[in-house]
């Protein structure tokens, strides 16, 4: 609220010392005029009803008054807060229409809506550059917080398992599984309302050495070519969702491996053996990983087959500012 407010005395300051309104204009442009900056204040929480009550206003102003450039602060702040497109371009439209009748069509209409239209368009590129920070903040927290916690929670359900241990000791494992559980949770509901910091994928090795030490079971560590960043990313992320969710879903013991297939399409596909009734449904890792495959033009499957876990990603060999996978063997 307090960067709305000082958005709109700075909209306000502008608007009356350019003299888009003065006393002279009388009662019906000061309402006018009120209308233009007041919902103002309200634009970041409901910034539909904001756009239309000034666009509105903004129309009214420019029929009642000769029109200055400074009326239409207002209206091009509330586009800057709007999402939806077709109610920018009813604005727009809205505006250049009332400016016409003093303006005309040209020095008028064409110039209300191309400064509009810009206004909207900067609002949209910001709010494009705040989802995707939120997206790369939300992929580096699964990288890293979810998979560390998912193997201490691995370690831990194997120690009470097999461990000899007290009455005492297995009410604290339990306590300690039951806060792990919650705190994975809790990072899987941040990821679904963050959802992209700085595209980092996670350090394979590392990844595949701590897993390894929880029980997973790699005859040896996927071999990645050279690819270019985007692909390598893809693909270093693959390997490690892929590994995490085996040993999560499976526990010690379990035995993964990765086969690749090279030429016009990358084909990396991961197999685990499968306890228990295979899964359903895919988490945030694999999803985000599909979304990925998808943009760079190809396609993450997933399911049991011949009794084993299979997730496959299959891309063109070669990208543009994509992810892609890799090579494994």
């Amino acid at each position: 609220m307090r960067q709305s407010l000082v958005t709109t005395v700075a909209a306000a300051a502008v608007f009356f010392a350019s003299g888009a309104w003065t006393p002279h204009q009388g009662w019906v442009a000061a309402l006018l005029s009120a209308v233009q900056l007041v919902p103002l204040l309200w634009s970041r929480r409901a910034p539909a009803v904001v756009l239309v009550a000034v666009t509105l206003a903004t129309a009214g102003h420019l029929l009642h008054d000769q029109p200055r450039n400074t009326m239409y602060v207002p209206v091009l702040l509330a586009l800057y807060s709007t999402p939806q497109r077709w109610l920018a371009a009813a604005a727009a439209l809205v505006v250049g229409g009332a400016v016409f009748p003093a303006k005309g069509p040209f020095d008028g209409t064409l110039v209300a809506i191309t400064i509009c239209a810009v206004a909207w368009l900067l609002g949209a590129e910001r709010r494009r550059a705040l989802a995707d920070r939120a997206e790369r903040a939300a992929r580096r927290l699964h990288d890293t917080l979810a998979q560390t916690t998912a193997v201490m929670l691995v370690q831990a359900e194997t120690l009470r398992a097999v461990g000899d241990l007290t009455d005492a000791d297995r009410e604290r494992l339990d306590t300690l599984l039951a806060a792990g559980r919650g705190a994975l949770t809790l990072v899987r509901r941040t990821l679904d309302d963050l959802r992209e910091d700085e595209d980092r994928a996670p350090d394979l090795a590392e990844v595949l050495a701590r897993l390894r030490t929880a029980g997973l079971v790699l005859d040896r560590d996927p071999v990645l070519p050279a690819l270019p960043r985007p692909l390598r990313e893809l693909a270093d992320r693959f390997v490690a969702e892929t590994a995490v969710n085996a040993l999560r879903h499976n526990g010690p013991g379990v035995r993964l491996r990765f086969d690749v297939e090279a030429g016009d399409q990358v084909t990396i596909t991961a197999r685990n053996t499968v306890k228990g009734t295979p899964r359903s449904g895919e988490g945030y890792g694999l999803a985000g990983l599909a979304e990925q495959a998808a943009a760079a033009g190809g396609v993450l499957t997933h399911g049991p087959r011949d009794g084993e876990w299979v997730v496959s990603v299959e891309l063109p060999a070669a990208v543009t500012r994509s992810r892609t996978g890799s090579r494994a063997a």
